[in-house]
C-alpha cells in the first residue's frame, strides 16, 4: 500500500511500515461503513472531516462516527516526527495492484 500524509501544508515523510499501518487503519474504517475501496482520501480541515474513495464519498450520518474517526486519526498521527499541530490533515492511501487483486477475492 502507498500512503502520503500532508499536515498543515507540509508533506510528512513516511517509512514503509508507517504507510502500511496508516493505510490499514483507513481501509478498516472505510470497510466498517460498507464499501471495499482501493483508494481513500481523508481530509480534516478546520475540524471538518471528509472521506472520499474510488467508489464515492463516505457518508457519515452520525456525529459519533465523525468524532471517533477524527480522534482516531489525530491520535494515530500525533507521535509522528514533524507533526505538531494537527489543524489541516490530508491522507491519501491506495492499494497496489497486487494488494487490490488479493483484496478483491471473495
Amino acid at each position: 500500500m502507498k500512503t502520503s500524509l500532508r499536515v498543515n501544508s507540509s508533506d510528512i515523510p513516511l517509512n514503509v511500515f508507517t504507510q502500511e499501518y496508516i493505510a490499514n487503519v483507513l481501509f478498516g474504517i472505510v470497510r466498517s461503513f460498507g464499501p471495499d475501496a482501493k483508494e481513500i482520501n481523508l481530509i480534516i480541515d478546520a475540524g471538518i472531516l471528509s472521506i472520499g474513495t474510488d467508489r464515492g464519498p463516505l457518508k457519515l450520518r452520525k456525529d459519533f462516527s465523525r468524532q471517533l474517526i477524527h480522534n482516531t486519526i489525530k491520535g494515530m498521527l500525533s507521535p509522528l516526527k514533524g507533526v505538531l499541530w494537527l489543524e489541516n490533515i490530508t491522507i491519501s492511501s491506495r492499494k497496489t495492484h497486487k494488494q487490490a487483486a488479493v483484496g478483491d477475492r471473495k
